[in-house]
């Protein structure tokens, strides 16, 4: 008679052998991300991912003696990660919960290692905004029963509670909205290349632009804040033509561009009309009060939280909300219709 087969757990050394590095390198990856290159973070995170590697870290067990919910959010310097995280706050705090906020700096390795580390601190539940589109170690945690939350931003279902939002439609909206004013030639700036929301946003740019018989150009930020908006915003000056309108990836990179219209002379909206997305609270208070596709962060946050309450007091027949928001236009001053 047979004994029955049990496969082997991956270990450190398994990672190391499958990305062709170092036990040691492995190590800094998962407790000192910084200290990698990045080609090289990306090599071990796959091997990783492939193996269903679990750093030993996640053998803690503490996590319900805590009143801790770790956040992990891609930027520190966003004001809609900033609404969000306080909404998240104020629907936990009704529980006696308090949140510590990480940032993984867009970086999966990062973002691996404060998964860890929260999970090794026996933080209650972790609530996600993950960098990449897919992460199977994510799902490695939730088989481990550890309360993992996403804020996906996407249409995606995770299996665990989560709140998304429909960015395609939020891109295509944009660009139904400025057709209706008369708008033909509108330029989309995007956020960096990497950036998963802008690709799904313009999937929907596509569509529209292909329905309504628009012309749209592209350009790509560095980044999706203020300061890129004003160093991108000479290069919109420099084309040939100025668009009839601007489709800025968010709020912050629209105020950014406005700003630097405003310095060169260049009027908004008689000029040229920008629609932002996001809708941050200083969107309305700006010089030109901004149009913006509204994602509201505030009530995404709040209705993650809840969720997360939810996740924590489950019991197996809990049933995972997936709750998928609709944005919509918020008109304002910083648009207007091509006469």
């Amino acid at each position: 008679m047979y004994g029955h087969f049990v496969k082997k757990k991956p270990t450190v050394r398994d990672v190391a052998k499958e990305a062709s590095v170092s036990v040691g390198t492995v190590s800094n990856v998962l407790n000192r991300p910084a200290q990698v290159n990045e080609e090289t973070r990306l090599r071990v995170r796959n091997a990783i991912d492939m193996l269903g590697f679990i750093p030993p870290s996640s053998s803690g067990n503490s996590k319900n003696e805590m009143k801790i919910i770790g956040l992990i959010l891609p930027l520190s310097d966003n004001p809609f990660y900033n609404e969000l995280a306080q909404g998240i706050e104020d629907s936990i705090a009704k529980a006696g919960l308090r949140v510590l906020i990480g940032y993984s700096r867009e970086d999966e390795a990062i973002e691996l290692h404060l998964l860890t580390s929260m999970i090794d601190a026996g933080f209650k539940g972790i609530i996600v905004t993950p960098v990449g589109e897919h992460n199977q170690v994510f799902e490695k945690f939730i088989d481990q029963n550890v309360r993992v939350g996403y804020i996906a931003e996407t249409d995606e279902h995770p299996a665990q509670c989560s709140v998304s939002i429909d960015q395609v439609h939020g891109g295509y909206i944009g660009i139904e909205y400025l057709y209706k004013l008369g708008h033909r030639k509108i330029l989309w700036v995007s956020g960096p290349t990497h950036h998963h929301q802008s690709k799904q946003r313009f999937v929907g740019i596509q569509k529209a632009a292909a329905e309504f018989g628009i012309d749209i150009q592209v350009m790509s930020a560095p980044s999706l804040d203020f300061t890129s908006g004003e160093q991108i915003a000479p290069e919109i000056i420099a084309l040939p033509q100025l668009p009839d309108a601007i489709f800025a990836g968010n709020d912050a990179l629209a105020l950014g561009i406005a700003n630097y219209f405003y310095k060169e002379g260049i009027n908004v909206p008689a000029d040229v009309s920008i629609l932002g997305f996001d809708n941050v609270a200083y969107a309305e208070s700006a010089l030109v009060p901004l149009t913006t596709v509204s994602q509201t962060p505030y009530q995404l946050g709040f209705t993650m939280g809840e969720q997360m309450l939810a996740e924590i007091s489950a019991d197996e027949s809990h049933i995972h909300q997936h709750v998928v928001f609709q944005p919509q236009i918020v008109e304002r001053a910083s648009t207007a219709i091509r006469l």
